[in-house]
């Protein structure tokens, strides 16, 4: 897998390689696709297509571009079956933490059940699109769908020296995996390429 991803995305840092080989990511796809776990490839989380479980190399890109790092507050903003959350608690390690919410009350429940043996993660059943007041524990933000435009309320939350990563792109248009950081009070954007994402669930 480590070697695949490399390939997607080129070298990857060795705490995130660690990462890969250390969580088990047939334990966070469906029992038919367990021989493609080790694939580096999207697959279904349900039979409409509206949820997965990313590519790891899409997980990998999203750490690098926040530098997610030991000792980290990570918001994950849609938890799937919590494969992301598990890899980022690895890495962020007993010193760091990770929340992570999800919109699809199955998912978020299978989420909570694989989670629950890592001590420093918690899963949370709510719409992403409406948890910005959890971005004031958070040093980094990741959203693993994809946004039209991103909400005011994100980027108006996002603390000083806070990172946000989020693929931004109307459904079926090409979508751009974008990095928000605050510095001094200002934002900056920087764009880091093409990416396809299922698309933002929420209502509002």
């Amino acid at each position: 897998m480590v070697d695949a991803v490399e390939g997607a995305i080129g070298p990857v840092a060795p705490r995130f390689q660690e990462a890969l080989v250390a969580v088990p990511r047939e334990r966070f796809v469906r029992p038919e696709d367990s021989a493609r776990a080790t694939y580096d490839m999207p697959l279904p989380l349900d039979d409409t297509g509206h949820a997965t479980i990313s590519a790891p190399h899409a997980y990998v890109l999203s750490f690098a571009l926040a530098d997610l790092s030991p000792g980290d507050a990570l918001l994950e903003l849609g938890s799937g079956t919590g494969y992301g959350a598990a890899l980022a608690a690895y890495v962020t390690g007993p010193a760091g933490r990770v929340v992570t919410v999800e919109i699809d009350d199955v998912l978020a429940a299978r989420a909570r059940e694989l989670l629950a043996g890592i001590p420093n993660v918690t899963a949370v059943h709510a719409d992403a699109a409406a948890a910005a007041p959890l971005f004031r524990d958070a040093t980094k933000v990741i959203a693993t769908f994809a946004v039209a435009a991103i909400p005011d309320a994100w980027l108006t939350a996002l603390p000083e020296g806070g990172v946000l990563v989020v693929p931004v792109g109307a459904p079926h248009e090409v979508q751009r995996l974008l990095r928000v950081t605050r510095r001094d009070g200002a934002l900056l954007t920087t764009e880091h390429g093409a990416v396809r994402y299922v698309a933002n669930r929420s209502p509002s």
